[in-house]
C-alpha cells in the first residue's frame, strides 16, 4: 500500500496501470513515462499481486485507480478487484472515472465522476451522472456550472492542473468561488486540493469527505 500526496485519501493501490484516453494533462501517463511501470500506457495492465495490500488490518481510505480509469479495465480484472474488496471490508475504496456509465453500488466503495470542462458536465448530466456520490473537478480547465441531476452527490473535489506542459491552464479564483457558492446552496462538501492553496488564500477550504466521516 503506497502513501500518497493526494490529500483526500490515505493511500493508493493501483491493481491496474494504463489508460487509452490520452488526456494531454494526464498525471498518470507522465508518471509512467518517468518510472517505466508499463511499456505502453495506452494498454492497461493488471497486477493482481497488488491486491494483497487490501489485507492491511488498519482501516484506510484507498484510492484504487490513480493510474487508470476503472471503466476501461478488463471485466475479469474488475471482478478480481471487487472480490478482493469484498474480502476486506475494513477499508473505504474510492474510484474515479470519466465515463457516464462508470458507476457501481457497494457499501464501502465511493464512485466519483471526473469533469474538467463544462461540455463534459453537460454530456454526463444528460445521462447517468446523477448516480455518482462525488465530483472530481481536476484539473479545472475553465469556469464550470454544476448542472444536471445531482440526486446522490455529496461532495465536490477541485484541483488545478499540475506539471509544466505547454498550454497548462492556470485557474481563476472566480471559477473556484462560483463552484463553492453552488455547492453550498446544494449542501455539498467542498474539498480543495493543495494545488489551489496559493490561489484561494484565506478562502482555501477542505471540508470532510464522506469516506472520512465513515472512518470516524
Amino acid at each position: 500500500m503506497k502513501k500518497t500526496k493526494i490529500d483526500w485519501c490515505d493511500c493508493t493501490v493501483n491493481p491496474v496501470v494504463g489508460c487509452p484516453r490520452g488526456c494531454p494533462y494526464c498525471y498518470a501517463r507522465r508518471m509512467n513515462a518517468r518510472f517505466g511501470w508499463i511499456g505502453d500506457f495506452s494498454k492497461p495492465q493488471f497486477f493482481p499481486e497488488r491486491l494483497k495490500a487490501f489485507e492491511c488490518k488498519t482501516p484506510k481510505s484507498i484510492f484504487v485507480n490513480s493510474m487508470s480509469d476503472w471503466v476501461l479495465w478488463d471485466y475479469d480484472d474488475f471482478r478480481a478487484v471487487m472480490d478482493a474488496i469484498d474480502a476486506n471490508p475494513q477499508h473505504n475504496y474510492i474510484f474515479l472515472t470519466k465515463s457516464d456509465a462508470g458507476y457501481f453500488d457497494s457499501a464501502n466503495c465511493y464512485s466519483g465522476l471526473t469533469v474538467t470542462r463544462q461540455e463534459d458536465f453537460y454530456y454526463h448530466g444528460e445521462m447517468k451522472h446523477n448516480v455518482f456520490g462525488f465530483l472530481s473537478i481536476e484539473p479545472i480547465l475553465e469556469q464550470i456550472t454544476l448542472s444536471g441531476r445531482l440526486d446522490n452527490l455529496k461532495a465536490v473535489i477541485i484541483g488545478a492542473e499540475t506539471g509544466n506542459r505547454k498550454g497548462k491552464v492556470i485557474p481563476q479564483k472566480k471559477w473556484i468561488n462560483a463552484i463553492m457558492r453552488e455547492a453550498d446552496e446544494r449542501g455539498l462538501a467542498v474539498f480543495m486540493k493543495e494545488s489551489l492553496r496559493g490561489l484561494m488564500c484565506e478562502d482555501f477550504r477542505q471540508d470532510r469527505l464522506p469516506w472520512e466521516v465513515d472512518n470516524g
